[in-house]
């Protein structure tokens, strides 16, 4: 069974019941139907860091370099006017991610610890920085993507990506097979090995395992499907721009991603939702809401040690 805990098999076929029908009720309403497109999009993301950080071990503040490669390798790769493909950008997209990944990774996991975390992060506002001067790339204002792609295959038009509701569609069913993509790995031979090497790394490599080879897979792996989810932002608002690739992107969805419960990937979506969630009722109720989000956060991180995930587990595993 894929979903090996009972939590697993009870929130997340809910989440993605209710997610199919939500649209049902917002046709009339763009606003929140692209906001939730967009929560769901970012989930994907903060998914992707969840995996790099909670399930192998490596923590970055880097993780924006691919969120933001995402859209301008489109911008780069794609007609100005024309619309292109979706299903072969998006290959060309997550290939060309996939081989920035593995050279980066090669330079970025020849460290550890608090150096890994400061490499990734120094490479990430290279990235920033350039994106930021380059006049060929709209410097600080960015560029827009003035058409969409076509989701033809076979002869066959899936989703119509100008409308809101075929698009968040097609990011929710991005997100589910994102979700069961990562459940399959770990559940893998070469999952247990990612986990032996997380817990013990040194033990692993006396077992007669390349920790470093398992370790740039995994990081090419998370940073292709963060590169994805950049993609898909950029596609929604029809824009990219240096904001993308900044600290506070990888840092955000970090605490997102402690929010939902570091490690169990689903609770990835759980703490996407919640953050993002807060911080629209938070923006709506006083112009202080930095404050009120701050001290939301903090309480949270309090009373739920092992993220909102960890505390659906105490509730629903002792009832087995």
């Amino acid at each position: 069974m894929i979903f090996e805990k009972r939590t697993e098999r009870i929130v997340i076929p809910v989440f993605f019941i209710l997610a199919l029908l939500l649209p049902l009720f917002l046709e009339g309403n763009a606003f929140f139907v692209g906001k939730l497109t967009t929560i769901v999009i970012l989930s994907i993301f903060v998914m992707s860091l969840d995996f790099l950080v909670g399930r192998v071990g490596l923590i970055t503040l880097g993780h924006a370099l691919f969120y933001g490669l995402g859209g301008y390798l489109f911008v780069i790769l794609a007609p100005e006017y024309e619309a292109v493909n979706f299903w072969l950008y998006t290959v060309y997209i997550c290939g060309l991610s996939a081989l920035i990944a593995l050279v980066v990774g090669i330079v970025v996991l020849r460290t550890s610890g608090i150096y890994f975390i400061m490499i990734t992060l120094a490479i990430s506002q290279m990235a920033y920085y350039y994106f930021f001067d380059s006049l060929d790339y709209g410097g600080d204002d960015g560029v827009f993507i003035f058409m969409k792609p076509d989701t033809h295959l076979f002869g066959l038009k899936f989703f119509n990506l100008d409308n809101g509701v075929h698009f968040y569609y097609l990011a929710l069913l991005s997100l589910l097979n994102t979700l069961l993509f990562f459940k399959l790995i770990l559940r893998s031979r070469f999952g247990r090995i990612v986990e032996a090497t997380k817990h013990n790394a040194q033990r692993t490599e006396a077992l007669g395992y390349n920790t470093f080879v398992y370790r740039l897979i995994c990081y090419v792996i998370g940073s292709t499907l963060g590169a994805y989810a950049g993609f898909l932002f950029a596609l929604q608002y029809g824009f990219v721009n240096p904001s993308f690739l900044t600290w506070e992107m990888s840092g955000t969805a970090l605490v997102m991603s402690i929010l939902g419960g570091l490690g169990s990937l689903y609770g990835a979506i759980l703490g996407t939702f919640t953050y993002e969630g807060l911080q629209f009722l938070f923006e709506h109720l006083t112009q202080d809401w930095l404050l009120l989000m701050g001290g939301a956060i903090i309480l949270m991180v309090l009373v739920l040690r092992h993220g909102i995930a960890g505390y659906l587990e105490k509730l629903l595993e002792k009832k087995q």
